[in-house]
């Protein structure tokens, strides 16, 4: 009998808002297969060892995909590479496969094949992105018809009540995350009369400046923790066409805080400039705006509540499941037309 699957790159849970979101919605119970490699960051040989692990565990399920009548991918990679396999090798009956949160930054030519390669394939049932604007990008960046990609909003599990604010924490702002992001500006603009600015990112390689400090090693629980205790988050974004920076800005709104966030197509869809966070163009008066704003208490206050507010409304895993959940009931009735 054939099952459905989720392949999740994170620690094991033993209760997970999502996937009971989704068994509600779509009627059927679905397995979870946990694959983690986000400690393989830092290193050359590190980085090697996780995209070995992709292919690994790609390849294994591969080899069982006759068990699963749907994948859903919730790290991308794994779906991505298994409708690689199903390709190279032809074969004739395959699960249908859901690539979640699809985020791709076109490199060199020779990667932007084998992406071209795989989402072109009949392997792929829906590429799920995280705005309206990606779904059209996406689209014509691919050369594939608009339907095949399908827009939603990420959500995040509620865990503000595990990590409240420290009694004795410092005032500092904050800036996270790896993809798309843009801290040699952050790093040219920072004014030492600003504060102290933390910024977590394990790829980072500037040399130290006086009023920065970077944390090169901090995930899970003690990086929540330095979220909860910050003033505001700060995302610099790359490029203003690539979804990245989704899940750091609705974690910040989780736990109460203000996010900042320059000018990106997608950040309109979660921010409500001026009321949750801030959108701004990336200048260094803009930046310098913003942050003295927030220097009044009664602004302060205000956002963080409205940010907390809209978080419950919009973005917790449970609404991401019930979405997801809707589409593949929408999918299995158009198959059964």
């Amino acid at each position: 009998m054939s099952k459905s699957v989720i392949l999740a790159d994170f620690q094991k849970r033993d209760k997970w808002d999502f996937k009971e979101a989704l068994e509600k919605e779509t009627s059927c119970s679905w397995d979870v297969l946990f694959c983690q490699t986000n400690h393989f960051h830092g290193s050359k040989l590190k980085v090697l060892c996780r995209y070995f692990v992709y292919f690994a565990f790609s390849f294994l399920m591969f080899l069982k995909r006759n068990r699963y009548e749907q994948v859903v991918a919730w790290q991308q990679f794994y779906g991505l590479l298994i409708a690689f396999f199903c390709r190279v090798f032809h074969v004739k009956r395959a699960p249908k496969i859901y690539i979640m949160t699809f985020i791709y930054k076109p490199k060199h030519s020779l990667y932007h094949k084998f992406m071209q390669y795989i989402v072109s394939s009949r392997y792929i049932t829906k590429m799920i992105v995280l705005s309206d604007e990606e779904r059209n990008y996406y689209a014509t960046l691919f050369g594939q018809p608009v339907e095949k990609f399908f827009s939603t909003r990420i959500g995040v599990t509620d865990q503000a009540f595990n990590f409240p604010p420290s009694a004795d924490r410092k005032k500092y702002y904050l800036s996270v995350g790896r993809s798309n992001r843009d801290y040699n500006f952050l790093r040219n603009v920072w004014k030492k009369s600003y504060g102290e600015l933390i910024i977590i990112c394990d790829s980072y390689k500037e040399e130290p400046k006086e009023g920065i400090t970077v944390l090169t090693h901090c995930y899970g629980e003690e990086y929540l923790q330095y979220v909860s205790n910050c003033y505001a988050q700060i995302i610099p974004m790359e490029d203003e066409n690539i979804s990245s920076g989704s899940l750091s800005f609705l974690q910040a709104m989780m736990l109460s805080r203000p996010t900042i966030v320059t000018e990106n197509k997608t950040v309109h869809d979660y921010i409500e400039s001026g009321r949750t966070g801030f959108i701004i163009k990336k200048t260094s008066q803009d930046l310098e705006n913003v942050l003295l704003w927030l220097e009044d208490k009664d602004n302060y206050s205000r956002m963080c509540t409205a940010a907390r507010r809209e978080y419950e409304k919009k973005y917790s895993e449970t609404a991401l499941g019930k979405h997801i959940g809707k589409l593949l009931k929408l999918e299995k009735d158009v198959a059964y037309t």
